[in-house]
């Protein structure tokens, strides 16, 4: 499979996870783009200012200073310019009440973080070569994707 020209947007305040999630995103195709932010407001700042094209997909972090997931992906969804930028939750959670509240609130996935980056970059080439309609089904079986 080879995987599309895609643009990633990752808001996450730390920058270990982030460099390991861009590091496994340029293992699957150098071509792709992946984008950083450190929390919400920088995510709309980048959004609005920064990016040449919008996202194909933005994965957010829950636990964010400044302005934190729940708030960007209310933002999100609540903004006719982003609102079908399909939204993967990206959060060492796994407690039903945030997978709950995530699907609620218009997330097509939530993604516990993976250990093994490996398993991250499988996800993340079903991502790169799945549409936003068939991504769900696509992360079936992967213990990390918690799906509702």
């Amino acid at each position: 499979m080879t995987p599309l020209n895609r643009r990633f947007l990752l808001a996450d305040d730390d920058a270990d996870d982030a460099s390991i999630f861009c590091e496994a995103l340029t293992a699957i195709a150098p071509v792709m783009e992946c984008y950083t932010a450190g929390n919400g407001i920088e995510l709309f700042e980048m959004l609005l200012r920064h990016l040449p094209h919008p996202p194909d997909v933005i994965f957010l972090d829950i636990n964010m200073p400044v302005m934190n997931g729940w708030q960007c992906l209310r933002k999100l969804k609540a903004d006719a310019d982003f609102r079908d930028i399909p939204v993967i939750m990206y959060s060492t959670s796994s407690a039903k009440k945030d997978i709950d509240m995530a699907y609620n609130l218009g997330v097509r996935v939530f993604l516990t973080k993976p250990e093994d980056v490996r398993e991250l970059g499988k996800i993340l080439e079903i991502v790169a070569n799945s549409s936003k309609d068939s991504l769900p089904g696509q992360l079936k079986g992967f213990k990390s994707v918690k799906l509702n």
